[in-house]
C-alpha cells in the first residue's frame, strides 16, 4: 500500500507547499476494512475538500476519534503524513490514555490488514504511536516511522523550538469541549498549528467533542456558536468566516438505537443540561431574564460590557420587587454618555475600565452581579457575561 515518495504529488510541485491527497482512494481503502455499521463513517459523512476546520461533535460515544485514527493512519501509509493529536494537558497525552485510542483498532487487525501483515499493533514511546510487528514470542521485531504525535497546549512555546512536522497535516484535537480553559486557549491552539503547518496549504483540522455543550469558548472563537443552535442533528454546514476561513460542523445523531431507549427508560426528564447526555439538542444553560415590560426606575443605562465581539449595555435599576439590580442587554454601540466601560483588551480610553473596575460605582454594579441580581435579555447574553467575568478573574 505503501506509495513512494516520487509518486507523491505536491501542491504546485513544491513540498514545502503541502501533499495533495488523493480523499476517494483514502476512503476506499476504509472501506475495504468493512467498519462496522452505527458509529460514525468518514468515508460517507465528511468531504475534506469541503473546509479546512471540521467540527465533529456527538453526544457521547459515536467512533469519531477512533475512525479518523483510522484514516490517519491510512494517510501515513499512503503519503508518509502524519497525526498531531492534541489535547489540553499532559496528562491526556500519558501513555495509558494515548495507547487506549487504539484498542479497537488493533482487536479488529486493522493494522495487519492495512498493511498486508507488515505490521500487525502499534506501540508509544516518547509522546509518538508507531505501527509495529509483534511475533508469536510477544517480541518486536519492526518498526515504522511514528505516524502520529502526542502533544499538550501547555507545551506549546516549548514545540516552537523543538517540533519539526513537515508531513503534519491532519490534525486532531480531542475533547475540545470541557468544564476548564486556559487564558486565551484558542489562541494558543492556533499558534501551535501554525508551528506545525509551518506555510504548508493542504493541513487539516479536526475538532472532536462527545458532550454538546452549547456554551463552550470554542464555538464562539469559531464564530459559529449561532449557527448550531439553528441546526439539528445531522445536519452538517460550512461557515466561512469573515476572514475567509472555512469551518465545516457537524453535530453528529445517536447511531445507537438502544441508547434511544436508555433515554427514554432513565432520563426522560425536562433539565435542559441533560442534552449532553441523552442528545437531540443542544445543553443550553438558564440565565435569569427580566423582561424589558417590567416596572423599574432607570437610574442609569451608561454602563457596558465590551467582550468577544459583542457590546452588552447594562441598565442600573431600580424596582418593587427586585430592589437594585442591573438589566443586561445588547447594544448596536456605546453611547457617547458612557460613564463605564468594562474591558479585558488594551485601555484605549479614560471610560474604559480594566476587568472590573476600582471606583465605587463599580464595586456597587459587580456586587450586585456576585448577588445573582443581574437578569439578562437571554441565555446567550448570560452567557457572555459569565465568560467575561471567567476570563477576567484569570487575567
Amino acid at each position: 500500500m505503501n506509495v513512494l515518495p516520487e509518486e507523491i504529488e505536491y501542491l504546485n510541485n513544491d513540498p514545502q507547499q503541502g501533499i495533495i491527497v488523493d480523499w476517494q482512494k483514502v476512503f476506499t481503502y476504509y472501506k475495504g476494512l468493512k467498519v462496522p455499521k452505527g458509529i460514525y463513517n468518514p468515508a460517507k459523512e465528511l468531504d475534506p475538500t469541503s473546509a479546512e476546520w471540521f467540527i465533529l461533535i456527538s453526544t457521547r460515544s459515536t467512533g469519531k476519534t477512533t475512525n479518523l485514527l483510522l484514516i490517519g493512519i491510512i494517510l501515513f501509509l499512503m503519503y508518509g503524513i502524519t497525526t498531531p493529536y492534541i489535547r489540553q494537558r499532559p496528562d491526556m497525552t500519558a501513555r495509558q490514555n494515548i495507547e487506549k485510542l487504539f484498542e479497537v483498532i488493533r482487536a479488529c487487525g486493522y493494522i495487519q490488514e492495512l498493511t498486508g501483515g507488515e505490521f500487525n499493533n502499534v506501540y508509544y514511546f516518547g509522546h509518538k504511536m508507531y505501527l509495529c510487528h509483534i511475533d508469536d514470542k510477544g517480541e518486536r521485531d519492526a518498526r515504522s516511522e511514528p505516524f502520529l504525535y502526542a502533544l499538550d497546549l501547555t507545551q506549546n512555546e516549548i514545540y516552537k523550538s523543538s517540533l519539526n512536522m513537515p508531513t503534519g497535516d491532519f490534525a486532531i484535537f480531542d475533547e475540545f469541549i470541557s468544564s476548564v480553559y486556559a487564558n486565551n486557549e484558542f489562541v494558543v491552539l492556533c499558534d501551535l498549528l501554525k508551528t506545525i503547518f509551518r506555510d504548508r496549504l493542504t493541513c487539516k483540522i479536526f475538532m472532536l467533542a462527545n458532550t454538546t455543550n452549547y456554551y463552550n469558548e470554542y464555538l464562539r472563537e469559531l464564530y459559529i456558536q449561532d449557527e448550531v443552535l439553528k441546526v439539528g442533528e445531522d445536519e452538517p454546514f460550512v461557515k466561512l468566516t469573515k476572514k475567509k476561513t472555512r469551518v465545516f460542523v457537524h453535530l453528529i445523531s445517536n447511531r445507537n438505537k438502544q441508547r434511544a431507549k436508555v433515554n427514554t427508560l432513565y432520563f426522560g426528564f425536562d433539565n435542559p443540561k441533560l442534552a449532553s447526555i441523552t442528545g437531540g439538542s443542544w445543553a443550553v444553560d438558564s440565565y435569569p431574564h427580566f423582561f424589558r415590560d417590567e416596572e423599574r426606575e432607570l437610574v442609569s443605562k451608561d454602563f457596558y460590557i465590551i467582550y468577544a465581539g459583542k457590546i452588552l449595555q447594562l441598565d442600573y435599576c431600580i424596582s418593587p420587587k427586585l430592589g437594585e439590580h442591573v438589566f443586561v442587554h445588547d447594544a448596536i454601540k456605546v453611547n457617547e454618555k458612557a460613564r463605564r466601560i468594562y474591558t479585558v483588551g488594551d485601555i484605549t480610553d479614560k471610560k474604559e475600565a480594566y476587568k472590573f473596575g476600582s471606583l465605587p460605582i463599580d464595586k456597587r454594579l459587580w456586587t450586585l452581579y456576585n448577588n445573582n441580581k443581574w437578569y439578562y435579555l437571554n441565555n446567550d447574553i448570560g452567557f457572555t457575561v459569565d465568560t467575561y467575568v471567567n476570563k477576567a478573574n484569570k487575567l
